[in-house]
């Protein structure tokens, strides 16, 4: 297997979500093959993790559109991507392979091809790629890339779409674990692990829960603090009467499976869909039965094996039909818990996704496609 010397990689972000936590694990597995890596990405966070893990990190702009009116947001975004493609050109000189994190790394890599970067460049995929403005940006400056590594069907099919190569990586959780202890609590424990943000569709579960006797809702996650206003109406909610005294905000946790073996069903309420929901891994590497909405990878993980209940998006009375269903099936709640690990080991360990990713990079290093700039 060929394994590159450096590998400059570009973040979009300097924020840490799932995405970012896949890439401190994809830029750990070249580092210790024997890869110098270098991490292009705004100052937080993910720069912050990754000089703990020996990683050179480089300061590059922020990528994401900024708070602005949508017209001026573009055109800072746009000098940005400038700025940014000029530094990936400098800092890939010499490197053996680009590895990017995001669709919007994108136009920071057409713009350093326009300066006839050579290297071939690998696009690691975490987005299910559905709106129009996604879409046209995805037309315009794709082609850039040469590989693109999608963490599910669901993520590589727009890119299919338009002629990308693509292959499907799946994400993977870490294994073996130990799972939940046996029996219930009293009252059971509704479980939710994600970043409190709009499209993870934490009010959809509240709402669906509130008539439910006896349950109560744990959400485990931080937020961002674009999104304060959306955290504080999940905590306006959560106070109403109908749920007063049966929510509880944990914030980010330090051991997320020690915190999901103390719940009885994991739920994933997205509102948009997950490319590859890890939250979801989790869940199921300790013994959970879920219930989740039904698109993107999510359908895909779901569709493995009856391990959850899959119902639509934004949908409060299937979502409640579907909790209620585990709530009062104790067996079902165990069987779909123990095939869960049986799905985890067989297809989505860290170990799958560390042999696939790498051998993806080792076919784009012998085929050497970034020999002429796009």
């Amino acid at each position: 297997m060929t394994t590159p010397r450096k590998v400059v990689v570009l973040s979009h972000t300097g924020l840490r979500s799932g995405a970012e936590s896949v890439l401190l694990r994809n830029m750990g597995w070249l580092h210790d093959a024997g890869a110098e890596v270098e991490l292009l990405t705004s100052p937080g966070p993910l720069a912050e993790a990754a000089r703990e893990r020996a990683i050179t990190t480089t300061a590059t702009p922020n990528l994401k559109l900024p708070a602005l009116p949508r017209p001026l947001a573009v055109i800072v975004t746009a000098i940005r991507g400038v700025i940014a493609g000029i530094l990936l050109r400098r800092r890939a000189r010499g490197a053996d392979l680009v590895l990017l994190n995001g669709l919007l790394g994108l136009p920071a890599l057409w713009v350093a091809r326009r300066l006839r970067l050579r290297v071939p460049a690998i696009w690691v995929v975490h987005d299910v790629i559905h709106r129009r403005d996604w879409l046209l940006l995805l037309r315009l400056v794709g082609p850039s890339a040469d590989r693109a590594i999608a963490v599910s069907d669901a993520a590589g099919r727009p890119l299919v779409d338009l002629g990308l190569p693509v292959q499907t990586v799946p994400n993977g959780t870490g294994w073996p674990v130990d799972p939940r202890p046996e029996g219930a609590n009293d009252p059971l424990v509704i479980g939710c692990a994600g970043l409190l943000t709009p499209w993870k569709g934490q009010n959809v579960l509240l709402d669906a829960v509130a008539p439910i006797p006896n349950v109560r809702v744990q959400l485990a996650g931080g937020s961002f603090p674009k999104d304060s206003e959306y955290a504080e109406r999940l905590r306006n909610r959560a106070a109403e009467p109908d749920l007063r005294g049966r929510v509880d905000f944990l914030g980010q946790v330090s051991d997320p499976l020690a915190t999901m073996r103390e719940w009885d069903i994991g739920v994933s309420p997205s509102v948009d869909p997950e490319a590859g929901p890890l939250a979801l891994l989790e869940y199921l590497s300790v013994a959970l039965p879920v219930v989740a909405t039904d698109h993107g990878g999510t359908s895909e993980l779901l569709a493995a094996a009856p391990i959850g209940l899959a119902v639509r998006p934004r949908d409060v009375a299937g979502l409640r039909q579907a909790i209620e269903t585990l709530v009062e099936d104790p067996a079902l709640r165990r069987s779909m818990g123990t095939r869960g690990r049986t799905v985890i080991q067989g297809r989505y360990t860290l170990d799958h996704q560390r042999e696939e990713f790498l051998a993806v990079i080792s076919d784009v290093l012998d085929a050497d496609p970034g020999a002429t700039p796009r």
